[in-house]
């Protein structure tokens, strides 16, 4: 499992609208508003990337203290 350090930025990230009703669905709508201003290196997609974008995704495993982990072989 890869520990995936967040990084804090100035500017908000835009988050499509396809990620935000999948959030709504979970429910997790209101825990992710501060994770705009934040980027994290994405094994998969190889670019800096929300953390949103981690939480809907299925290699996804959790978040703990300022780190994500991916199940990303």
């Amino acid at each position: 499992m890869r520990e995936l350090v967040i990084t804090k930025t100035d500017k908000s990230q835009r988050i499509e609208k396809e990620v935000t009703e999948k959030l709504k669905e979970l429910q997790m709508l209101r825990r992710v508003q501060f994770m705009k201003k934040e980027l994290v290196q994405c094994p998969k997609l190889q670019k800096e990337i929300s953390p949103i974008y981690c939480m809907v995704c299925e290699y996804f495993r959790r978040r703990v203290k300022g780190k994500i982990y991916c199940a990303y072989p």
